[in-house]
C-alpha cells in the first residue's frame, strides 16, 4: 500500500510539475507573441486578461517575471529592494542561453552612456539626491502658475485650426501643445517646439526593454541625444547667464546642502522631461479622445459637465494610458504577495493590465468618466512616482475641455486605427478628426 502512494505521489507530483511548465511555456508564448506583434498589440487587453486571469505573478519558463494584478504591481512599485538600474539584472538567469545575446545591453553610444545619468534608472542614494533636487524645482505652485499659459497656448492652437473643420489630432495639436508648454517650462522660444516634436519619439521607443528594441530604434535615439545635447548645451549656457521664471533656470539654481545637478545631470534632466511631459502627453490626449469617441454616453457627459474634467483624466489614464509597462530588477531576494522572487531577477510589470483589474476596478472595461475612488497606476507609485504627474493632469484636463468645447460634432474621420508598434508606450500612429464648422 505505501509502495503505491509513493508511486500515486509521484505520478501526481510529475503531472502538476508538467501541467505548470506548460501553463508557463503557453504564457511566455502569449506574452512574446504580444510583444513582438504589433497586430496583437491593438487589443493589448486581451492578453492582460488572459494574463490576470492564469498567472497573475508569472514566472516564465525564459527567466522573466511578469506581474499583472494590481496589488502584486503597487507593492512592487514601492518595494525598496526593487531597482530600476537594468545593469543590475542577473542575464544568465535568462533561457534559453540564446537570449543572452539579445537581452543584453548595448555597449556605448550616445544614449547608452545618457542612461547612467537618467533618473529613471537610477536607484537610491543617487536617485534620492536627484528626486530630492528636482522636487524643489518641480513644485506644484510653479506648476499652478503654468496654467493660464497652457490654456492661452492650447487656444492659440485651436484657433488655427477649428475654422478649418478636420486635422489629424497628433500631428496638429496633441503634439505639438505639450512641446510648446516644454518651450516654455525650459525658457526656449516657442519656435523651438519643432526640435522637441522631432525628438521625443525616437527617445521614447528606446524605452522598450532590450528584448524587443532594433538596431535603427537604437540608431534614431542616439541621434536624437546628440542634437539635443547640443541644443540644450546652448539653452542651459543662456539660462545660466540670464535667469527667468522657468523650469531650466529653477533647476539650474536648485541646491539642497550646498548640492546642485551637475552639467550632464541638467541635460539629462532636461532630456527625461522631453519624454515625459512630451510623448506620454501627447499618447494621452490621442488615446483619450479615441476612447470618449468610442464612448459617446461618456463623451456627452464631459461635454455637458465640466464638473466631471477631473475624474475623466483619471479615467483616461486608467482605460487607455499611454504607459503600458515598466521593468525592474531585484537586487534582493524579494516577497510580493505570495512569491517569493530572487535576486537578479528582471520583472516586467504590466501596468496597464494592473488598471484594468476586475479585483480593484467595478466594470473595469467600461470606461466610467465620474469613477472614483480611481487607484489607477499610470503614474506609478513609491520612489519614482512620476514628478511629471500634477503638469500632465493638468494639461490633460484643459486641452480636453478646450477640443469638446471649440469642436462641435466631434468625430472620427476613419473608424480604423492604426497603433504604433511601441511596447513600453501605447499611441496611435494618426487620429484623423472632424466637426461642424
Amino acid at each position: 500500500m505505501t509502495a503505491q502512494l509513493d508511486t500515486h505521489t509521484r505520478l501526481t507530483s510529475s503531472a502538476s510539475t508538467r501541467l505548470a511548465t506548460a501553463r508557463g511555456w503557453a504564457i511566455t508564448s502569449a506574452v512574446l507573441t504580444f510583444v513582438a506583434t504589433s497586430r496583437v498589440r491593438t487589443n493589448p487587453h486581451a492578453a492582460y486578461r488572459l494574463l490576470r486571469r492564469i498567472d497573475r505573478a508569472h514566472r516564465s519558463p525564459i527567466g522573466l517575471w511578469v506581474l499583472s494584478g494590481h496589488d502584486d504591481i503597487a507593492a512592487a512599485l514601492r518595494h525598496p529592494d526593487l531597482g530600476s538600474d537594468e545593469s543590475k539584472a542577473d542575464l544568465s538567469l535568462l533561457r534559453p542561453a540564446s537570449l543572452l545575446r539579445v537581452a543584453a545591453p548595448v555597449r556605448g553610444g550616445p544614449f547608452r552612456d545618457l542612461v547612467p545619468n537618467l533618473i529613471l534608472f537610477r536607484d537610491p542614494p543617487d536617485h534620492t539626491r536627484l528626486r530630492s533636487l528636482v522636487n524643489k524645482a518641480f513644485t506644484p505652485r510653479a506648476v499652478s502658475t503654468l496654467e493660464e499659459r497652457v490654456t492661452r497656448l492650447v487656444h492659440e492652437r485651436l484657433d488655427q485650426l477649428a475654422p478649418r473643420g478636420h486635422m489629424e489630432l497628433l500631428s496638429e495639436f496633441a503634439y505639438p501643445v505639450p512641446a510648446l508648454v516644454i518651450c516654455e517650462l525650459l525658457g526656449a522660444p516657442a519656435s523651438d517646439q519643432t526640435v522637441i516634436s522631432r525628438h521625443a519619439p525616437p527617445l521614447a521607443a528606446r524605452l522598450d526593454p532590450n528584448l524587443f528594441r532594433g538596431a535603427a530604434v537604437s540608431a534614431a535615439a542616439d541621434q536624437a541625444v546628440v542634437e539635443l545635447t547640443g541644443y540644450l548645451t546652448g539653452l542651459i549656457g543662456e539660462r545660466r547667464r540670464h535667469p527667468g521664471p522657468d523650469l531650466l533656470s529653477a533647476l539650474i539654481a536648485a541646491q539642497d546642502g550646498g548640492d546642485r545637478l551637475s552639467h550632464d545631470e541638467l541635460v539629462t534632466m532636461a532630456i527625461l522631461l522631453l519624454i515625459a511631459g512630451h510623448e506620454t502627453t501627447a499618447n494621452l490626449l490621442g488615446n483619450g479622445i479615441l476612447a470618449l469617441l468610442r464612448n459617446p454616453d461618456q463623451l456627452e457627459r464631459v461635454r455637458q459637465d465640466p464638473s466631471v474634467d477631473h475624474t475623466t483624466v483619471e479615467e483616461l489614464l486608467r482605460y487607455d494610458g499611454p504607459i503600458q509597462m515598466v521593468q525592474r530588477v531585484t537586487l534582493d531576494d524579494v516577497e510580493i504577495g505570495t512569491n517569493r522572487i530572487p535576486k537578479g531577477h528582471i520583472v516586467a510589470m504590466c501596468i496597464a493590465g494592473a488598471n484594468r483589474d476586475p479585483a480593484v476596478f467595478h466594470q473595469p472595461d467600461r470606461l466610467d468618466v465620474t469613477r472614483t475612488p480611481n487607484p489607477h497606476l499610470a503614474f506609478g507609485a513609491g520612489a519614482h512616482f512620476c514628478v511629471g504627474a500634477p503638469l500632465a493632469r493638468m494639461e490633460a484636463r484643459i486641452a480636453l475641455r478646450a477640443l469638446l468645447d471649440r469642436l462641435p460634432d466631434l468625430r472620427l474621420t476613419e473608424t480604423k486605427v492604426r497603433w504604433r508598434p511601441s511596447f513600453t508606450i501605447r499611441g496611435l500612429r494618426q487620429l484623423p478628426i472632424e466637426w461642424r464648422n
